[in-house]
């Protein structure tokens, strides 16, 4: 008899532990540029770069889905690894095949400021929609990120369209500072 038949199926010893099992797809994530971006891995990022100057705009996923490194270093609140790609030629408005979403929608809806500041200053357009029509305003809003979104006002010189897109983003940040118990109605 072995010993893994002699333990008795409740044990808790590493016999008994289930085995972890990751497809090629992640194995090849772990290895890109936005994994490195995700994690602040700078000194592979750095290698990564010097190697393909085009890895700062693959999405790690074999193309398909439209995320780049500045995507996940801008959710990841990666100052450094964004600030990085961008001086090596990331797009900053790139946008997601599906959803449409920049590196500063996810950066706003994180509440990163340095992020969202550095953005801004590499040209990001803030008054870009996503595939449901939020902005990043709306994003920072849905949040309750009040420092992201003073940041996020002062982008548009079209008062028409900034008091359209000021409604509906007032009440997201009505509703996510009352629901964190910031604010009582």
């Amino acid at each position: 008899m072995s010993s893994i038949e002699q333990h008795p199926e409740n044990c808790q010893c590493a016999l008994h532990t289930p085995q972890a099992a990751q497809s090629l797809d992640e194995l090849d994530f772990l290895k890109s540029a936005c994994s490195a971006a995700q994690t602040g891995n700078l000194d592979r990022l750095e290698k990564l770069i010097k190697n393909d100057s085009l890895v700062v705009l693959a999405d790690g996923s074999g193309g398909r889905g439209g995320y780049t490194p500045l995507h996940y270093a801008a959710r990841a609140g990666q100052y450094q690894a964004a600030r990085l790609l961008l001086q090596s030629g990331a797009e900053v408005n790139s946008s997601t095949s599906a959803g449409r979403a920049t590196a500063l929608h996810r950066a706003a809806y994180m509440g990163h400021s340095s992020i969202v500041q550095l953005l801004l200053d590499h040209g990001a357009d803030g008054m870009l929609q996503d595939a449901d029509g939020n902005t990043p305003l709306h994003k920072a809003c849905s949040q309750g990120h009040q420092a992201v979104v003073q940041m996020l006002l002062h982008l548009s010189r079209d008062k028409v369209l900034l008091s359209r897109l000021l409604r509906p983003a007032k009440q997201l940040m009505w509703r996510s500072l009352c629901s964190k118990g910031e604010l009582s109605p």
